[in-house]
């Protein structure tokens, strides 16, 4: 866990102490992130074998205006508590009215609109949903904000504790529900299951008595009014599309799509969370110093492109056998979307971090202008395509509008950062061509070098997996020994093998 890690955080050229626990935080939060990640894929696969799609997008539907709701209302309670490093009691008050409200606000909002949902979509089982999820919101709203402030220590073991309790039990209701009854209410008990424990677990690891008050609202609105409308509009343009297909092409097309683009997102969200996560307590600390932090920035880029933008691309080469081994036959539509989405979802993996970088300046406007101009641009194309194409289209929207937010976030880095245009792409270059190198290996050179074509779907899954991973290794490895092997992931991954070699020598001889 912490060797993975260890070679994606040295990302910040900073005082080797902000180093050190850089690593350390994105350490439990990779191994937070691998184990809830693990448990959610089973989740997934067991629901999924056992519901069909017409259930998963019923629930998924009721899930996302949830979600949607929730992120346009985001007052980002976590960012304004890293940010105010001196925040007292009259801060956390304020932060805890303003989320325990707005979380009522949208559980009655839930409920209020579960009537007008169920005959919008003229689905019974949608008033149930809307009713289900309405209970995760006004949870979450009660969270004990001091709870964040392990972040802004870069304290990341209790959230490890945390993630991996609220996870295990939310696996464990969905399963036992699923298993029993074989109904949608498997996801929402599961959901509110994990969202308790949050929770609970929240002022079990944090204590505090939180009191409702407002006395610092104009200093908390200073920083969080950008930062909801960057939520907002970063809601619309993530949450919009379910609901929109489930209209436009049922909810089987509705769920294929919601599975596709999980799935595509599954890989690369893994391994680009924690870098991003540990990267804006470290970069918040260097405030005043434009320079490190953005080279601090750059290293990150380079990080995720070495590690989060090939596992998504190998997705991609690998969705027909991914989907019939994972998922089964009845999820086979899902494979192309997975394989046009996976590649766009490997790219943005590259600037992940990039809106963490702009709000530690303090450049929480450009940010929300940057998804302004998606949203304008975005949602015309994605409803036009899925009308006039259906599910072929949305997907194809969505994978074309993906790649436009790269260059968005190329503009955003130059306006906030000052570096040329082109400097994350050019910081990411290796792993880039290494993964061009890989893209060749499947599409040109392994069907006539290595046909697997008689062979069952999980040989061949298992046999893509290794070779396209080799290849992609030796191209990168190979790419860096041309540039004189300078100083970059491939030196540092090197030096932690090379360390963990050293240990597993001396352990057996330090016994004898």
């Amino acid at each position: 866990m912490s060797e993975t890690a260890t070679s994606l955080s040295p990302a910040l050229e900073a005082p080797p102490s902000l180093t050190a626990r850089v690593a350390r935080g994105a350490a439990w939060i990779f191994g937070a992130g691998l184990i809830a990640r693990a448990l959610g894929a089973v989740n997934t696969i067991v629901v999924a074998r056992l519901l069909a799609p017409d259930a998963i997008g019923v629930v998924a539907t009721a899930t996302i205006i949830m979600q949607l709701l929730q992120g346009v209302s985001d007052i980002g309670v976590s960012q304004a508590v890293v940010r105010f490093r001196e925040a007292g009691r009259r801060e956390l008050d304020t932060l805890f009215t303003l989320s325990a409200l707005r979380g009522l606000i949208i559980g009655a909002a839930l409920l209020a609109a579960a009537p007008l949902a169920a005959r919008f979509y003229d689905d019974p089982r949608i008033f149930w949903t809307f009713a289900g999820v309405a209970a995760f919101p006004v949870m979450m709203g009660l969270v004990n904000p001091r709870f964040y402030e392990f972040e802004r220590e870069l304290k990341f073991s209790r959230e490890f504790i945390a993630t991996i309790m609220n996870r295990l039990a939310g696996v464990a209701v969905s399963l036992t529900v699923a298993i029993i009854f074989r109904t949608y209410w498997a996801i929402i008990c599961g959901l509110v299951a994990g969202g308790f424990v949050q929770l609970v677990l929240s002022y079990a690891l944090r204590p505090h008595l939180p009191r409702f008050s407002l006395k610092s609202f104009s200093t908390i609105f200073g920083f969080s009014g950008w930062l909801a409308g960057v939520s907002f509009m970063a809601a619309l343009n993530n949450k919009l599309d379910v609901p929109i297909l489930t209209r436009l092409a049922g909810g089987a097309g509705a769920g294929v799509y919601f599975m596709g683009l999980h799935l595509s997102e599954l890989a690369a969200g893994q391994i680009a969370g924690p870098v991003t996560r540990a990267l804006y307590p470290g970069l918040s600390e260097m405030q005043g110093e434009p320079a490190r932090m953005r080279a601090a920035f750059l290293r990150g880029v380079e990080a995720l492109g070495a590690f989060a933008m090939p596992a998504a691309f190998g997705l991609a080469f690998v969705a027909d056998d991914f989907t019939a081994v994972v998922l089964g036959e009845k999820w086979a539509e899902a494979a192309p979307a997975i394989a046009l989405l996976a590649p766009v979802v490997g790219l943005q993996s590259l600037f992940f971090a990039t809106q963490a970088y702009a709000v530690a300046l303090g450049l929480t406007r450009l940010v929300f202008f940057r998804e302004l101009i998606f949203f304008l641009i975005r949602m015309p194309v994605f409803i036009w395509a899925a009308m006039a194409h259906g599910l072929q289209g949305a997907v194809l929207a969505a994978a074309g509008m993906g790649l436009f937010h790269v260059a968005l976030n190329l503009a955003l880095f130059a306006r906030a950062g000052g570096g040329a245009f082109w400097a994350p792409l050019w910081s990411a270059r290796r792993p880039i061509a290494a993964v061009a190198v890989m893209a060749v290996w499947f599409l040109i050179l392994r069907p006539a070098a290595l046909p697997m074509e008689g062979l069952a779907p999980a040989w061949r899954l298992g046999a893509d997996v290794l070779c396209g991973a080799g290849v992609y290794v030796a191209a990168l490895l190979a790419l860096w020994r041309l540039e004189d092997r300078p100083d970059g992931v491939e030196a540092r991954g090197l030096a932690v093998l090379k360390s963990m070699a050293g240990r597993a020598v001396a352990k057996p001889l330090s016994g004898n």
